[in-house]
């Protein structure tokens, strides 16, 4: 079996992410890219907020918004950093660490192939993928069926998620139509109030 340059690449990727994984530990690795997630959606959430709260200060609409989003983003880093910092040190104290960073090796192997996935989705919708490098790889078809697999799951869950929104609409209007329909009519006004005392 021979390997090609692309074969090598693919396994300098894997060997690093899996290194990264058992150096930093499943804490660090997993929290970290949940921090990440989270201040993501936070600074799609918050960051017009915050740059309204900047209006006093930014005449330029756009400039506070992409400060704001950028600021939230730096805050919910941050402070996930430090939690996670603590979560780590107190698995640590309590004689996990071995299994933590076994566990950060696992999750860095499931990262590297992931990261190998979508770069074999990017090689076969360019011209690359008709180099010898790529086509004599010894890894290919293994992440080519990857690939296939990754992308039947991918469609399989838009098409859930598309009708567990739809479904979700449709008990929203349900719901708003059976309260519209139940509540009481607005009561007639007294007439007799509107008289005037004589």
């Amino acid at each position: 079996m021979t390997l090609t340059w692309l074969d090598w690449a693919f396994l300098a990727v894997l060997t690093v992410s899996m290194l990264a994984g058992f150096m930093r530990g499943l804490v660090r690795e997993a929290l970290g890219l949940a921090a990440w997630v989270a201040a993501l959606l936070g600074a799609r959430m918050f960051a017009p907020a915050v740059a309204e709260m900047m209006a006093p200060y930014i005449d330029h609409p756009e400039i506070r918004l992409v400060l704001g989003f950028v600021l939230v983003i730096f805050v919910i880093v941050m402070l996930c950093g430090f939690l996670i910092r603590m979560i780590n040190a107190a698995i640590e104290w309590v004689g996990m660490g071995f299994f933590n960073r076994v566990a950060g090796a696992t999750f860095g192997a499931a990262r590297g192939a992931l990261i190998l996935v979508l770069a074999t989705v990017i090689l076969t919708l360019t011209p690359l993928s008709g180099i010898a490098a790529w086509q004599n790889a010894q890894l290919r078809p293994a992440f080519e069926q990857l690939r296939d697999w990754s992308v039947d799951r991918l469609e399989e869950w838009e098409i859930d998620t598309s009708g567990a929104e739809r479904a979700l609409r449709d008990t929203g209007r349900e719901a708003a139509d059976q309260v519209l329909e139940t509540s009481p009519e607005a009561p007639a006004p007294n007439a007799s109030s509107d008289k005037t005392a004589p």
